[in-house]
């Protein structure tokens, strides 16, 4: 597997005033073999009842992805991490190879705004996942050939609030909160086949210990 990535960086001493930002592009290659996502080395759909039901091979799967890392505000002799932030990543891949061909997410980071609290951070982000056209295609295709009705795939979408507490230096608390969309990309649900996994709330907490 090979990956090349390219990136500009501007404003990130300590001593620079203007707004820090971070851009990259990328690419990879792997030239291993993958499984087609819906037909059979006979050219059938794998749902179909006469297929062979072994997966066609395909040489080879490539992506490529951008990333922007952008401040939009940045404090009086604050550094390149402080101030309000905002970041976004997008990702594509072919669909036959691929379950997920195209990814976008982006949130907002707020840190050191507080007076009291110069190294809490809070966060705002959503994340999306793409769920390729040869696996919709797949679920669509089973549909037809078992004449049973089952969720088609789409995608996945996640929303996140978070917030970074430092009780003391070197030690963090960070409670989240995340709402998911289609869990799984709309998968059936193990208990009622014929419908999705309904969507979900996750609350959690993360700490962090550093010496």
């Amino acid at each position: 597997m090979l990956m090349g990535e390219v990136q500009y960086r501007h404003n990130q001493g300590k001593d620079d005033s203007g707004l820090a930002g971070i851009y990259r592009l990328g690419g990879w290659h792997h030239f291993g073999e993958f499984h087609d996502h819906r037909y059979g080395t006979d050219g059938l759909s794998l749902a179909s009842p006469l297929s062979n039901g072994i997966a066609r091979r395909i040489r080879g799967n490539s992506g490529v992805y951008g990333v922007i890392d952008q401040q939009i505000y940045r404090p009086v002799n604050g550094g390149p991490d402080s101030g309000v932030g905002i970041f976004s990543r997008i990702s594509a891949s072919p669909s036959d190879s691929s379950h997920v061909n195209f990814f976008f997410d982006g949130g907002i980071v707020v840190s050191g705004m507080i007076p009291d609290r110069p190294n809490d951070k809070f966060g705002a982000s959503f994340i999306y996942a793409n769920i390729s056209n040869h696996v919709r295609a797949f679920d669509r295709d089973m549909i037809f050939h078992s004449g049973n009705g089952q969720p088609v795939r789409d995608y996945e979408m996640t929303i996140e609030l978070s917030y970074q507490a430092q009780i003391k230096a070197g030690w963090t608390v960070q409670p989240t909160f995340q709402y998911v969309t289609h869990p799984g990309g709309h998968i059936s649900d193990p208990d009622r086949p014929e419908g999705p996994i309904k969507n979900g709330a996750i609350f959690g907490v993360r700490t962090t210990i550093a010496y």
